[in-house]
Formats: C-alpha cells, sequence, structure tokens
C-alpha cells in the first residue's frame, strides 16, 4: 500500500523513483534484520537468565535433599550415641556389681586349677618320654660296653 501512494506520476522520473525506492527499501530491509537480531539477541538474553534460573533451581532441590538426608543422618547418630551412652551405662553397673567380681574370681580360679592341671598332664607326660629315652640310652651304653669287651 505505501508503494503506490509513492509511486510518481510523471514516466521521466520513474528510473530514479526506482532507484530512490530500492535505496529505501534496502535502507528498510537492513533496519528490519538490525530489528530482527535484536530481538533474537533479546529473546536469547531472555532464555539465559530462565535457564539460570531452572539450574539454579534445580541445584537448590539437590541441595535441600541432601540437607534432609544429612539431618535424617544426625538424627539416627544421636539415636545410636544415646544407645551406646547406654549400654555403657548399664556395662559400668554390672562391672562395678560385687556379684561380678565374685563370679569373675571364682571363674579365674577355676581356669587356673584347669590350666595347672593340663600342665601337669604334659609334665608327666614328657617325663614319661625323658625316662624311657633315657633307659633306651643306658641301655645302648650298656650294649655298647660289652662289645667293646668282647673285642
Amino acid at each position: 500500500m505505501w508503494m503506490m501512494m509513492a509511486k510518481p506520476t510523471s514516466n521521466s522520473g520513474s528510473s530514479s523513483w526506482h532507484q530512490d525506492e530500492a535505496k529505501r527499501l534496502y535502507k528498510r530491509v537492513t533496519e528490519l534484520e538490525c530489528v530482527s537480531g535484536q530481538t533474537t539477541v533479546i529473546k536469547s538474553q531472555k532464555s539465559e537468565p530462565n535457564q539460570t534460573i531452572e539450574e539454579l533451581e534445580l541445584d537448590l532441590r539437590a541441595k535441600e535433599e541432601e540437607l534432609e538426608q544429612l539431618e535424617e543422618e544426625v538424627q539416627s547418630a544421636h539415636k545410636f550415641q544415646s544407645h551406646r551412652d547406654a549400654l555403657t551405662q548399664k556395662l559400668k553397673a554390672i562391672h562395678t556389681a560385687p556379684e561380678f567380681w565374685s563370679h569373675k574370681n571364682y571363674d579365674d580360679t577355676e581356669t587356673r586349677n584347669l590350666e595347672r592341671e593340663a600342665f601337669r598332664k604334659r609334665l608327666r607326660s614328657q617325663l614319661e618320654l625323658l625316662d624311657t629315652k633315657i633307659f633306651e640310652l643306658t641301655e645302648l651304653r650298656d650294649t655298647m660296653a660289652k662289645l667293646i669287651k668282647g673285642s
């Protein structure tokens, strides 16, 4: 529509009008391309912050989940610590009770007696073996002495 309005009324100036119109259109296309390029840049600039915000939101969610998990682990550690403390108190109470020590002393005495008896058995066995070897050596010596006298 704007081209019709700008159309010259005479034929003589038609070639200059075409050149002027071509220059003007070229200039307008260039302007539109610039505006279009700026629009693309603006759109990409708008989408980049949106992407960054989305990435930050995802990071934030991940950190929140990690924080929740760590808080659960801390609570669990506190439960284990209190359980450990309770068991330690029970153990101390058992170790300080007179029944524990009298029972322990009885067990220690019985264990020592069993160890002593086992040692005595091993010692008797070794002594019997030693007596046998001494007897055999004595017989061997006597036999050698007889052989030496006989030769």
